[in-house]
């Protein structure tokens, strides 16, 4: 098996910027998490988390971007 050269598997800009998101998402957890210990260790609280700062933010913001 021949191995593809590295240069075809770098991501583009728009998988950085989503990946730029999740960082951010999980420092702004982190840092809720260290300030109020029980939201940290609420498995149902981080699931919420993730849906409202991974899918409903950007999608707000993608939509308060575009002109109609």
């Amino acid at each position: 098996m021949r191995l593809r050269p590295l240069k075809d598997r770098f991501p583009n800009r728009l998988d950085l910027r989503v990946f730029a998101g999740y960082v951010l998402a999980a420092a702004v957890y982190v840092a809720i998490g260290v300030a109020v210990t029980d939201f940290l260790l609420s498995f149902w609280v981080g699931v919420a988390y993730i849906v409202v700062a991974a899918w409903a933010v950007p999608a707000l913001l993608r939509r308060l971007g575009t002109p109609r």
